[in-house]
């Protein structure tokens, strides 16, 4: 026979009088039926019982809530809202059908076109306690992360640089933890999915004119990993290599190239001169092209061909631009990745004061100019460069062994005189002097290559 010291105790949960109250319940149940129903987990008879009733044997569950997350049904004592007594008197989840019993209060979690295992299964207490936990939406763990690596490898904290929400353990940040309508049950699609956090990027991808393929092909994902990665900003890869892995042409000009540009071998690479997301210019370009290149040239730079000039102090003291120039263009001369010829122009042109003429060597000039300003040995109308019909510059350029490439009196960015002729021609270590002048009908120059010599279209000039 029980000891009153072997009687179930009453939660202590409760207030003194209905506790006291209760005892004589449960001892009016134990006297009533035969121990060894308790002892077989039987309850006949007590499917009319106060639920808290439970609580006399069910101490785990007595004990005070170790948290402020109950179960509404659980907090009210109402333990029939999901058990029910069986016909061999134990208690069982309620038959709720095909549905989890869950489905009974809470809206169905599986309508969409991804749902997660354990909800398409009906195993929500693999997640959540049915009755309490000290985590939000009784979880069974926090953060939410320990709950996902007990099905899920953690393969994706243990990076260099590691997404903040996956560092802090809130996968349901971004993976909705019962459905969706997208991959991986995403709470949204693409690069939608970022700029919900990601706001300054959104406005960038909304106001720029030019946004990068990628994000629009292929979401954030093609370049960041949403996880952790070696490298930072979670980038997949470090530029310029990530970029060729889409960019293929450009890898075959920076690493095949007899002459690559050097901001492809400096920290940042491509994003130098790219905004790897949106951009009011071109290419997604940061500036304007000229503005952009005169960001680096704007002081001598030693390159495998030689130094550069501090070409912004050029301009701005040699004020007769070409053409190019004047459009504030770089790129029509210049490949800005690399090519095969000297200076990264994007035609042949000739790197040495003599060279024998062809007009294949000349491509970069006749690109714009008409090639009979050079071929045509007498004229009327090729060029103003003329004595007469003579053309000066088929004698000049156009000697088939001994021509001087146009540079040679040209400045091919700007200068101080009329027809971007320049001050001095660099022979080896000697600036020869032109002193070009000009007139209305032609003009001479006395360099220190030849006598002073003068030309005029209308009346050929005998020079000595």
């Amino acid at each position: 026979m029980l000891s009153p010291n072997s009687y179930p105790k009453t939660p202590e949960i409760l207030p003194v009088k209905p506790r006291i109250i209760l005892r004589f319940f449960i001892l009016f149940a134990m006297l009533s039926f035969p121990p060894a129903s308790f002892a077989e987990g039987k309850h006949a008879g007590m499917e009319d019982a106060e639920a808290k009733v439970c609580f006399g044997c069910h101490k785990d569950l007595a004990e005070t809530p170790p948290g402020e997350h109950v179960h509404a049904p659980f907090a009210e004592g109402e333990c029939t809202s999901c058990h029910e007594l069986a016909d061999d008197g134990t208690f069982k989840l309620m038959d709720s059908g095909d549905d989890p019993i869950c489905y009974m209060c809470h809206d169905p979690k599986n309508t969409k076109k991804i749902v997660h295992a354990p909800v398409a299964s009906g195993d929500c207490i693999m997640c959540h306690s049915p009755h309490q936990s000290p985590n939000e939406y009784q979880l069974l763990d926090s953060p939410v992360s320990n709950l996902c690596f007990n099905c899920h490898d953690d393969d994706k904290t243990n990076h260099k640089f590691v997404h903040a929400p996956v560092a802090g353990g809130e996968c349901t940040s971004c993976h909705d933890p019962h459905e969706s309508d997208y991959e991986n049950r995403l709470k949204a699609d693409g690069k939608d999915l970022c700029l919900m956090c990601h706001d300054d990027k959104a406005e960038l991808l909304e106001k720029k004119e030019h946004v990068h393929d990628a994000i629009e092909m292929v979401g954030c994902t093609g370049c960041h990993s949403p996880h952790g990665s070696e490298h930072k900003y979670q980038l997949l890869n470090t530029p310029p290599d990530l970029c060729f892995d889409c960019h293929s042409d450009i890898q075959e000009i920076a690493e095949g190239a007899k002459t690559s540009h050097g901001a492809l071998k400096l920290k940042g690479s491509c994003i130098r001169c790219h905004d790897p997301h949106a951009s009011d210019f071109d290419k997604q370009l940061k500036k304007q092209n000229m503005e952009l290149c005169l960001t680096c040239h704007n002081r001598k730079r030693k390159t495998p061909t030689g130094w550069t000039m501090n070409m912004e102090k050029h301009l701005k003291e040699n004020p007769e631009h070409h053409g190019p120039i004047l459009m504030e263009e770089c790129t029509p001369c210049h490949s800005p990745h690399g090519s095969n010829n000297w200076r990264m122009l994007r035609r042949k042109f000739p790197s040495t004061f003599y060279a024998p003429f062809k007009e294949e060597n000349y491509a970069l000039c006749f690109g714009c100019h008409d090639k009979e300003l050079v071929t045509s040995k007498l004229t009327s109308s090729d060029t103003g460069f003329r004595n007469g019909e003579k053309n000066l510059h088929f004698v000049h350029v156009g000697d088939p062994e001994k021509g001087r490439r146009c540079v040679v009196c040209h400045d091919v960015h700007g200068s101080k005189g009329p027809k971007h002729i320049r001050e001095s021609a660099l022979f080896g270590t000697w600036h020869i002097p032109i002193n070009f002048t000009i007139n209305d009908d032609g003009g001479k120059c006395a360099p220190g290559c030849h006598f002073p010599r003068a030309y005029n279209r209308k009346h050929a000039v005998e020079n000595r």
